[in-house]
C-alpha cells in the first residue's frame, strides 16, 4: 500500500513538470518581450532595436516631402504659411496612399524639423531619408509664388530625360487636371532650375508646386478640408498609377 503511494506521488509530481516549464519558459519570454520593447524605444539606434524596426515596420513605397518647415517658412501670403499649407497637404496625400495599401515614409510629420536652421543641411537631410528608404518614388510638395502676386497653377518639375520621371509627372499632371482645380502651368524640367531634392535624389522625383496661394481660388482649395484632401487624391492617384506601371516592368 506504502510503495502504491509513492508511485502516485512520483507520477503527480511529473504530472507538474511540463507545466512548471511552460511557466518558466513563459516568463523568460516575457522578460525577453519586455528588453526588446525597451530597445525598441528608448534605443532605436541600436542593432538589435534597428533590425526590430526592419521586421514590424513595412518598408515604405513613397516618400512624402513636406516642403519647409521649422525655421522656414517659405512662401507667405496674409498670413498664409507654405510650411504649414504643403504639411496639411503631404499628409493628406499620405493618408490616400496608405488606403490603397501603400506604406509611405515623411520627411518631417509636423513644423518640428531634425536638422539645423541650413538650407544646404536641410535639403541634405531630405535627399538622405530618400536615399535610405528603401522607397521606390519620391515626391516633394510646395507651393508657388510670383513676384506681381497674380500666379495661379500647379506645375511639376522632373529630370524629363529619365522616362519613368517623365512617366511619373504625367500621371499626377493627368489625375489632378481631371479635378479642374486650377490651371495647369505644364512639366517644368530640372534643367531650367536644378533642385537639389531631385538632382541629389536616387529615387524617380518630381516636386509639385500644388498652387499659388496668392491666388484667391488656388488658396481657398488648399485651405479647406475636403477641397484639399479631393486634390491630395488626385495626386494619390497618379502615384499609384506609376508604382503599378513600375511593378509590371519588373514583373
Amino acid at each position: 500500500m506504502a510503495n502504491k503511494k509513492r508511485v502516485q506521488r512520483r507520477k503527480k509530481k511529473k504530472g507538474k513538470s511540463p507545466i512548471r516549464f511552460l511557466f518558466i519558459l513563459l516568463t523568460e519570454l516575457v522578460v525577453l518581450l519586455g528588453i526588446l520593447l525597451y530597445l525598441y524605444i528608448y534605443h532605436p539606434d541600436n542593432p538589435i532595436s534597428t533590425a526590430l524596426h526592419k521586421m514590424i515596420d513595412p518598408i515604405p513605397e513613397v516618400v512624402l516631402d513636406a516642403g519647409h518647415g521649422g525655421y522656414d517658412s517659405g512662401s507667405e501670403f496674409n498670413g498664409v504659411l507654405e510650411k504649414d499649407v504643403t504639411l496639411a497637404l503631404t499628409k493628406d496625400i499620405g493618408a490616400a496612399l496608405e488606403a490603397k495599401g501603400i506604406p509611405v515614409c515623411y520627411t518631417r510629420e509636423s513644423d518640428d524639423v531634425a536638422w539645423p536652421a541650413d538650407n544646404i543641411k536641410d535639403l541634405d537631410a531630405r535627399v538622405q531619408i530618400a536615399n535610405t528608404s528603401g522607397a521606390k518614388l519620391f515626391v516633394s510638395i510646395h507651393t508657388n509664388a510670383s513676384e506681381t502676386k497674380t500666379g495661379s497653377g500647379f506645375e511639376i518639375w522632373g529630370d524629363y530625360n529619365d522616362k519613368t520621371i517623365l512617366n511619373f509627372a504625367k500621371h499626377i499632371q493627368t489625375s489632378v487636371n481631371t479635378l479642374g482645380y486650377t490651371m495647369d502651368r505644364g512639366l517644368k524640367d530640372v534643367a531650367i532650375s536644378p533642385l537639389q531634392v531631385l538632382y541629389k535624389n536616387k529615387l524617380p522625383s518630381v516636386l509639385l508646386e500644388a498652387g499659388f496661394l496668392e491666388s484667391e481660388r488656388d488658396r481657398t482649395y488648399l485651405l479647406q478640408d475636403g477641397r484639399r484632401k479631393a486634390f491630395a487624391n488626385k495626386i494619390a492617384e497618379g502615384i499609384y498609377k506609376t508604382l503599378q506601371d513600375e511593378k509590371k516592368k519588373h514583373s
